[in-house]
């Protein structure tokens, strides 16, 4: 019965990854959890805790195999045993949370503002000083209920998992002291986050700025002759941006398999056939590319700003690999030694790179690559100045070939879009393409392969709270928790000092 309970509950932490539209049944996994733990001692109710988390990894990072495999190149053994550490460690945070609940919650009772507190503070603090696991946050459980998600604006995730958290924690007391009067909280709760963003929210003074942008991923190619695959690759990019008459087209991160800067004939090739069909128009070009100028140079994911005369305007590189956004004490000087310990690949140890700011006449838009879109810096700092802003995502998912990864990328950059409240969209090609407006509802969600996505935008030139004071709300919180804690040990103190006398 314990191990079907804890199966129960990891499911329903897991379910919403595969189908965004269940994010509901996240809130009800914290019943069984409490129900495990309640009767038990400290020692016990971690581990439970430690399974429940350790099975939220296998099944929602399963997916993390396949990249890792490719980058160590080790046995099969070895990437298992690297992918189950992996796993043990992202189960920590879950069960230190589980005995910090159990600490500071009453004696008789159940308080959900505790339960969300303490939960959201332990979530922060994992994300300035550990983050090992940039996926696993439960505000990505939460990613298609808009009514949460533009909290985002004014605290981050960490906001959103504090209101996700109290939802389900009210659920929990309900369900250990069943009373209807119980409910007029959650209520209530519902009523306030509906009515709030109109109240706060202040008048639009900025004028909106209409734009037409065109997402674009040609069909792939499969072909065991590399000659006939990059010709065919461009034919259909070619035939593609032909009809195109948007402002600026964007391609996913990987467009074409050839290196733009090193294969020279296939580049003239490429640009010929564009030639004439980019009247007026940018194209965003995704390829696989080495340093400019530098043939013998290692290759890196670029995006290529082009003017319709094939100018290159703006290279912006992805510099990241799998280690993207972990954080931790003396990672990078941990990283460099395995590195060199096994003889790896050096860009393995590179943690550095950053979003990339390209200017173009009409807007200022970010580039996010595919980790980066895990990583909130965009979010958490002003990169714009003086023009509308947009986030542009584009990614190549078909390597890792797993809906559960397309779901959490996209729950991702909603997120990028609600923390800045800056309309973002995503051209990828594997897995889902979207447009998500400035308060992270999902305007259009489809997968464009073999043809183009005209999306009209409605830019603004602003900050969010969130941008503006980044730290203020999660600072709020993490002073109440360490009030309530004091106020915890302080009654244990004192109830140990007068036992004794």
């Amino acid at each position: 019965m314990e191990f079907i309970l804890i199966l129960l509950s990891s499911l329903l932490f897991t379910i919403p990854y595969y189908f965004p539209a269940l994010f509901f049944l996240s809130w009800f996994a914290f019943i069984p959890l409490v129900y495990l733990i309640r009767n038990y001692d400290y020692s016990h109710s971690f581990i439970i805790a430690l399974l429940i988390g350790f099975l939220n990894s296998i099944f929602s990072l399963y997916w993390l195999y396949r990249p890792l495999s490719s980058v160590l190149k080790m046995p099969f053994s070895f990437n298992l045993f690297i992918l189950f550490l992996y796993f043990l460690l992202s189960a920590l945070p879950f069960a230190f949370w589980v005995l910090l609940n159990k600490f500071l919650q009453p004696k008789y009772s159940y308080s959900p503002f505790i339960a969300a507190l303490s939960w959201a503070v332990l979530e922060y603090l994992r994300f300035e000083f550990f983050n090992f696991n940039p996926f696993n946050y439960f505000a990505h459980t939460q990613s298609a209920f808009s009514l949460i998600v533009q909290y985002a604006s004014y605290g981050g995730i960490f906001l959103v998992s504090f209101i996700s958290v109290l939802i389900a924690s009210y659920f929990v007391k309900i369900y250990l002291d069943p009373s209807w009067k119980k409910a007029v909280p959650l209520l209530l709760i519902f009523v306030i986050l509906a009515a709030l963003p109109f109240l706060v929210q202040p008048a639009e003074e900025e004028e909106l700025s209409r734009h037409s942008v065109e997402l674009l991923a040609a069909n792939s190619v499969q072909s065991d002759n590399t000659f006939e695959k990059i010709e065919a690759e461009i034919n259909n990019l070619s035939s593609l941006v032909e009809n195109s008459e948007s402002e600026i087209i964007f391609t996913p991160e990987k467009s074409i398999s050839f290196d733009l800067i090193r294969n020279n004939y296939y580049r003239e090739l490429l640009f010929s056939k564009l030639s004439g069909s980019l009247q007026g128009t940018y194209l965003q070009l995704g390829a696989r590319a080495a340093a400019e100028g530098s043939y013998k140079s290692e290759t890196f994911n670029s995006l290529f700003l082009l003017s319709e005369d094939m100018e290159v305007i703006k290279r912006s590189n992805q510099q990241r690999n799998i280690t993207a956004g972990i954080k931790f004490p003396y990672v990078k000087e941990t990283a460099v030694f395995i590195v060199n310990y096994l003889n790896l690949d050096p860009e393995l140890a590179d943690l550095s790179g950053s979003s990339t700011l390209v200017e173009i006449e009409a807007f200022d838009y970010i580039n996010l690559f595919s980790e980066e879109i895990f990583i909130s810096s965009v979010s958490r700092k002003e990169n714009y100045s003086g023009k509308e802003k947009l986030i542009v995502n584009s990614a190549a998912e078909e390597e890792i070939g797993a809906g559960v990864y397309s779901n959490l990328s996209l729950a991702a950059a909603v997120y990028r879009a609600a923390e800045s409240n800056t309309e973002l969209i995503r051209i990828v090609s594997g897995g889902f393409s979207a447009h998500i407006n400035e308060w992270g509802k999902i305007m259009m969600k489809k997968r464009i392969e073999g043809e183009s996505e005209t999306i009209n935008l409605a830019l603004r030139e602003k900050q969010s709270y969130y941008q503006k004071y980044p730290d203020r709300i999660i600072n709020i919180l993490i002073s109440i928790f360490l009030l309530v804690s004091l106020i915890k040990i302080t009654v244990i103190i004192k109830n140990k000092w007068s036992s004794r006398n």
